[in-house]
């Protein structure tokens, strides 16, 4: 029988959130579309593809099909084939026609009304099933079976640190057993590369202890597991301070911290300065490519993984060396690069709001520093969700201007933050909120414990005063509120890079369709001196004025072409090292110089110098004229292969120069000198 569409009323869930078009009594429901192509969920794209081949074979109208059911296979076809969009078939189980913003709402509606409330043993179901057993509650034992126990220990180091068994690749990346080195096999030698970074050579108050390093020298090689990322933005948050501020090495030797395997690493100094931030890989270490865990080529883009306990990667820094197990890869241009510079901020928005409250469509939430990013984010996902925020922002010369900037995002209220306790309930009147987002912790974090409803709950993701919100006695036996603290980093660790990154495609489709944005101020690295470092630091902490705003500041450190300048240049210089043991490097030549700061020393070369090709010859014509091969002029042409752009995209690649001498030999070029004379040209030895 041929599949129909079935009809059936919208679900609540389908109408949280107003629809574009007039909403209608009833509508179709599409259809299962793995079920339609006769698939599995695990289905690779070549199976679908040859599912709807077979289907094509049986209805399309040509051949006597449904129309109806040839659409719909269509449509199933096209959003299986396409990565992004079976990605938010399988969260949604809507096609790509719904609105990124409906299908939030969805996907977060559908999560309360079917997720069931975790519990833990029940002592009722424990003596029913020891009666069942013919056993007194007396006699009841406390033994466990063999999988139980397991069950139990496991669950048990949640949180603990690594407990299981450590493969080679661990003992080589883990710092802990300094005297584990992998073979130089694996390393990639660096020519002399220097940047601008902004670094501390000790601990203490950022403001005192940071400074703009304009010529900070990178390692002379990359090591097993290590890359090289061309630094596109990066923002400035309290973690950021925090590590500067303090070595939290000191941790590992007081309890609870010297209980568990979770220990912090040392900072070497002096360091690079930054956690979080967005960058492209323009080099790697030999066994990178080829890794089990976190393989990473060149031009990947990657996003600094939350870690809470490893040293910071220093990400203030034109160029940084990073352990490729501290990146996560992402889809180039996934959002602008200003929102990726900010994603922590747009990710802990969505955990706080996913995981705490058991909010539903017109329930209530309260927070303190709402007008900085995570604050920003939380205002326009509760206001897709129709949760009603209240957001408290500081009592100062700014707070209309800010007000009305929180409104425009969806803001149902903004309130003053002062320490007026009797003003503050008095603004609120009968407004009890489920749920209260703490930023700022201490005394602040105290007053929207106060404004909870009974059974509320209060989590603190940041403490930018460094105290914990002292709640009554009252508060937590008779009012029954909660206390929660949330670590971006430790649920990354629990749920895994995947699960961060699937987090992080969501948030792209609601900022790609305009639903949601974060203001920030953004400091280009050219104008990165003393007093813009300064202004940087403290900027989201400023005294607003009628004209000014709190905003993070996300450094603007490079761009997407930016690195494939560099990425050129350091692929040219690498493979000199490689070719010639005398390698003409000159330390005291003069620099290449990127618009962000990075240098590349080139040195002497015999021939061509630092020119590229590409503009040393206008087409593949050009070359081949000069390399006196005119003959394989028209085999060039044939392939439109003429472009010297697209040569030098295929050498830059692994493994690039093996690719362009199969290519040459499968056009024709059949003399082994020829083309390594071409393959010579195009990577610069001419």
């Amino acid at each position: 029988a041929k599949p129909r569409l079935a009809s059936r009323p919208l679900s609540v869930a389908q109408n949280i959130l107003p629809l574009r078009q007039p909403r209608r009594p009833h509508s179709m429901a599409p259809p299962d579309f793995y079920a339609l192509l006769g698939v599995d969920r695990a289905a690779t794209n070549e199976q679908v593809r040859n599912a709807y081949r077979d289907c094509a074979m049986q209805h399309h109208p040509d051949r006597g099909g449904d129309p109806a059911v040839w659409s719909a296979l269509q449509r199933a076809y096209d959003t299986l084939s396409d990565p992004q969009k079976r990605a938010v078939y399988d969260r949604t189980k809507q096609d790509g026609s719904v609105g990124a913003e409906k299908a939030f709402g969805q996907a977060f509606a559908e999560k309360g009304e079917g997720a069931a409330q975790q519990r833990g043993l029940s002592i009722e179901a424990e003596m029913a099933e020891a009666k069942g057993k013919g056993s007194t509650l007396a006699a009841a034992g406390f033994d466990m079976s063999h999988a139980q126990g397991f069950e139990a220990w496991m669950r048990n180091q949640k949180g603990m640190g690594k407990q299981s068994f450590y493969t080679a690749e661990d003992l080589l990346r883990s710092r802990q057993y300094g005297n584990i080195e992998a073979t130089e096999s694996t390393a990639q030698p660096l020519p002399a590369l220097s940047a601008t970074a902004v670094r501390f050579d000790a601990h203490g108050p950022p403001e005192e202890v940071l400074y703009v390093d304009r010529a900070c020298s990178l390692p002379d090689k990359l090591a097993h597991g290590e890359v090289l990322v061309h630094m596109l933005a990066a923002c400035v948050t309290d973690e950021d301070l925090l590590r500067v501020q303090t070595p939290l090495t000191v941790l590992n030797d007081f309890p609870p911290f010297n209980r568990t395997n979770n220990k912090w690493e040392a900072v070497p100094l002096p360091a690079t300065a930054g956690v979080e931030g967005v960058g492209v890989v323009i080099a790697t270490a030999k066994n990178v490519p080829t890794l089990k865990d976190h393989p990473l080529e060149v031009k990947d883009w990657v996003l600094l993984r939350p870690e809470a306990r490893r040293r910071p990667a220093g990400c203030w820094s034109t160029m940084a060396v990073v352990d490729s197990s501290m990146l996560i890869k992402v889809p180039a241009q996934l959002m602008p690069v200003r929102h990726l510079a900010c994603s922590r901020s747009l990710c802990t928005a969505y955990r706080l709001l996913e995981d705490y409250g058991s909010l539903r469509p017109g329930d209530t939430i309260i927070q303190n520093a709402a007008d900085l990013p995570v604050g920003q984010a939380v205002i326009q996902l509760c206001k897709m969700l129709k949760i009603r925020s209240i957001n408290l922002v500081p009592d100062d010369e700014g707070f209309e201007r800010t007000k009305e900037l929180l409104v425009q995002l969806g803001a149902t209220h903004v309130l003053r933050d002062n320490s007026k306790l009797a003003e503050f309930l008095e603004a609120l009147g009968s407004e009890m909120p489920r749920l209260a987002l703490d930023s700022l912790g201490g005394d602040a974090g105290r007053r929207l414990a106060i404004a909870l409803r009974p059974g509320g709950a209060l989590v603190v993701h940041s403490m930018q005063s460094g105290q914990v919100p002292q709640l009554s006695p009252s508060l937590i036996m008779y009012q029954q509120v909660s206390l929660y603290g949330f670590n971006l980093s430790q649920w990354v660790s629990e749920h895994g890079a995947e699960a961060y990154l699937q987090m992080l495609r969501t948030l792209a489709e609601l900022v790609q369709a305009e639903r949601l944005n974060v203001f920030t101020r953004t400091l280009p690295v050219e104008r990165l001196d003393a007093d813009a470092l300064a202004a940087a630091l403290s900027s989201h902490r400023a005294v607003q004025d009628a004209k000014s705003f709190r905003e993070r500041t996300v450094f603007l450190l490079g761009s997407e072409a930016a690195a494939n300048d560099v990425h050129f240049e350091v692929s040219a210089a690498i493979r000199r090292l490689e070719s010639s043991a005398d390698n003409g490097f000159d330390p005291a030549s003069p620099p290449y110089r990127t618009p962000g700061g990075s240098s590349v020393h080139q040195g002497k070369s015999p021939a061509a110098g630092a020119v590229r090709p590409s503009e040393r010859w206008a087409d593949a014509g050009a070359m081949l004229k000069e390399l006196e091969l005119e003959q394989y002029v028209s085999n060039f042409e044939e392939e439109e292969m003429t472009s010297m752009a697209l040569l030098e995209d295929i050498v830059n690649r692994s493994d690039g120069e093996k690719e362009l001498m199969e290519a040459l030999k499968e056009m024709g070029i059949k003399k082994m000198g020829h083309r390594q004379a071409i393959v010579g040209a195009v990577v610069g030895k001419l």
